[in-house]
């Protein structure tokens, strides 16, 4: 059987809505239009990364033989490779995708063993997916996974994924399965303490929220603007969700983190993070120094994105940061 609309949307986590096109693909929407509309005025470089599926996975429990789909990806980062991850009962099975493409277009099929399974699909990061002509055997069974929990990510694109291979493996992602919960990953690559990016309109209510930018204000901005946008950002989202967890997470240890920018020294971009966020009632500061090893083998580019490798500490270190405080 073909699956609907409907029931793709029920099967969707990490997205804020699921469409379909004139052609029959559906569309996973991570941002609202109010943000998306705003991205694509003030820089269309973030308005085109905004369509990244980063975060974005289905989930559902079915006793079907087979599950296929066909996709199409392009291009919505700065990185010209894509890949999906397929697990089945929590282990992965499949990994798929291509280094150096801007578009591509394929079918997968993942084969079941009969029985109920947990299947898991993880999107890209860095890319746009589109899917359609999503299969499973006629008259299976079809139960949507609930989470526990819901998870908002703000960062950038540290956040958004660069630069794991494995889409399942990012912090966002990791965090997400060790929480249960539903989360929207609205990081963007390049991104800054932005308090125009909040909507408090969001049909969304998280009950966690972590914020991790400040490595792009420290690198591109003055010390002026960025006291102003860290403390507007906190400002806003603390009076936006009263009643949520949040977790300001400083810049993390950058191999290039000698140099004196506009802001200052990296010391200095910290210290404007850390006091931003103390500033508002509530809010856990996260030591961004702890998140992972000082060392530029866990880093693809050698000093600044973590690898999957790297991701895995800054799971690890931010979930350890955010247990003490789960009801």
């Amino acid at each position: 059987m073909k699956l609907t609309l409907e029931q793709i949307r029920t099967m969707t986590h990490g997205a804020l809505a699921v469409v379909q096109d004139a052609q029959g693909k559906f569309e996973f929407r991570r941002f609202t239009d109010h943000q998306q509309s705003y991205y694509d005025e003030i820089k269309p470089d973030f308005g085109n990364k905004a369509h990244a599926t980063s975060g974005v996975r289905l989930e559902f429990v079915t006793d079907s033989t087979k599950f296929s789909f066909d996709y199409h990806t392009r291009i919505a980062s700065s990185r010209v490779f894509y890949y999906f991850d397929v697990y089945v009962d929590g282990v992965m099975v499949q990994h798929f995708g291509h280094d150096k493409i801007k578009e591509a277009t394929s079918t997968v099929t993942v084969k079941l063993d009969g029985g109920k399974h947990k299947v898991a699909v993880y999107l890209p990061c860095l890319s746009c997916a589109k899917l359609y002509n999503v299969m499973l055997d006629d008259d299976a069974v079809f139960e949507p996974v609930k989470k526990s929990r819901r998870l908002l990510c703000f960062g950038d694109s540290i956040t958004q994924g660069y630069d794991a291979q494995y889409s399942s493996q990012t912090y966002a992602n990791l965090i997400a399965d060790k929480l249960d919960a539903e989360m929207i990953n609205q990081g963007i690559g390049g991104e800054i303490f932005r308090p125009e990016l909040i909507d408090p309109d969001m049909d969304f209510a998280p009950d966690i929220i972590t914020v991790a930018y400040g490595t792009n204000d420290w690198s591109g901005q003055e010390h002026d603007s960025m006291v102003e946008k860290a403390n507007g950002f906190y400002e806003k989202l603390r009076a936006t969700y009263p009643g949520a967890k949040i977790f300001a997470i400083t810049p993390i240890w950058r191999g290039d983190d000698d140099r004196i920018t506009k802001v200052g020294t990296f010391a200095e971009g910290v210290r404007i993070v850390r006091d931003a966020a103390k500033a508002q009632e509530g809010i856990v500061i996260v030591d961004g120094a702890r998140m992972i090893p000082h060392l530029r083998e866990v880093c693809s580019d050698k000093h600044l994105h973590p690898n999957d490798y790297g991701f895995k500490f800054y799971a690890n270190a931010l979930f350890d940061a955010i247990k003490p405080h789960l009801n």
